[in-house]
């Protein structure tokens, strides 16, 4: 009876502490474009609009293997659901390029304001056969609207995988996604630009 104090103690602590790795967070930053010149009064506002395909609902950094299964990297997450996370980052990055009034996440706004609704089709690492990150992979695509006409838009981007190390991989990421978002405003300049220049 005098052990099984010492017994209960043991096998509670075997209970609270785990082998098992951290659970890491990992944090998107917004691409830092040149803010454009001009007349803030004069740019227009402009509502964002993103969905994922299915099977990138998910907080998890996940890796696309050889033979097209989703795979994802042991305790290594995204603050949030994709969605989520990317639909915050591309706003901020979209307003801090200087090109709109403002930039809301909305289906709905005022009459006059520009909508972008994208579809997040890419946006992970790549796996060889040899279970190794070779890249990451990032894709938009959808549709722009601007001064009553709307335009179909695609933009895409690879970054390498030099070693494989989580910090490498969501690097990779971060530069995947700096890469879409400059060829995004690129993209919605050259489509808008004659409605822009009527702006100002």
């Amino acid at each position: 009876m005098a052990l099984l104090p010492l017994m209960l103690l043991t096998a509670c602590a075997g209970v609270l502490t785990s082998e098992q790795p951290a659970r890491q967070n990992y944090l998107l930053r917004p691409y830092e474009a040149t803010a454009a010149p001009g007349d803030g009064a004069a740019r227009p506002a402009l509502l964002l609009q993103l969905d994922v395909v299915p099977g990138l609902d998910t907080d998890r950094i996940l890796a696309l293997d050889a033979d097209a299964r989703l795979n994802h990297y042991a305790n290594a997450r995204w603050p949030d659901h994709l969605p989520e996370v990317l639909a915050s980052v591309l706003r901020r990055s979209l307003e801090s390029s200087g090109r709109f009034g403002s930039v809301e996440v909305a289906a709905t706004g005022a009459p006059d304001a520009w909508t972008l609704e994208l579809e997040l089709r890419e946006f992970y690492g790549i796996h060889g056969a040899d279970g190794m990150t070779s890249a990451v992979r990032a894709g938009l695509a959808g549709h722009l609207a601007c001064g009553g006409e709307t335009h179909a838009l695609s933009v895409a981007e690879s970054a390498p995988v030099t070693e494989e190390r989580l910090a490498t991989v969501v690097a990779a990421h971060q530069a995947a996604l700096d890469g879409v978002t400059r060829q995004l405003l690129e993209r919605i300049q050259a489509l808008c630009a004659a409605v822009e220049n009527s702006r100002t």
